[in-house]
């Protein structure tokens, strides 16, 4: 069995949603969260399901 942490080691340079070329800034934020590769915009459209799951989990 592998207990073993997984990290995201390289990500891609574009957009997985758009296509656009991702700034330094947002490959750090993928790179440090483990993905997916996405740029500002969508990012911001991914992270209000993530809070609402944890809402539900909590309720």
């Amino acid at each position: 069995m592998d207990l073993e942490e997984h990290t995201l080691e390289a990500a891609g340079e574009r957009c997985e949603e758009c296509g656009a070329k991702l700034t330094p800034e947002e490959l750090k934020v993928v790179m440090e969260s483990g993905g997916p590769t996405l740029c500002a915009i969508h990012a911001t459209d991914v992270l209000p399901l993530e809070e609402e799951a944890a809402e539900d989990e909590t309720a």
